[in-house]
């Protein structure tokens, strides 16, 4: 059997149809793809600010540790010499008292 060149009204309706369901899943593949470059683009945004917030952070508080422990070295420094000078003053009886 011999095909004519031209297409019959039902399978220009069936092509039309299989082209119409081509073309939407080309949409819809390409926004998957948008999607996920703007997923991609926003993560990687993301991640770039949180490791530039990470270092600061991070030296921040390396600057935050070392002043607490000076500032505990130096109470205790004082607590220290208050109770050396309590301790001089109750033993020996020196003092307004």
């Amino acid at each position: 059997m011999v095909r004519p060149d031209e297409l019959t009204e039902a399978e220009e309706v069936r092509a039309a149809e299989l082209e119409a369901v081509i073309v939407a899943d080309e949409r819809k593949a390409e926004d998957n793809s948008r999607r996920a470059r703007n997923s991609r683009a926003a993560v990687a945004q993301t991640t770039s600010m949180t490791s530039s917030l990470a270092i600061s952070a991070a030296d921040e508080y390396a600057y935050v540790a070392r002043d607490m422990r000076r500032i505990a070295l130096v109470g205790g420094s004082l607590i220290a010499i208050l109770f050396g000078v309590w301790a001089v003053v109750t033993v020996t009886g020196i003092g307004p008292f």
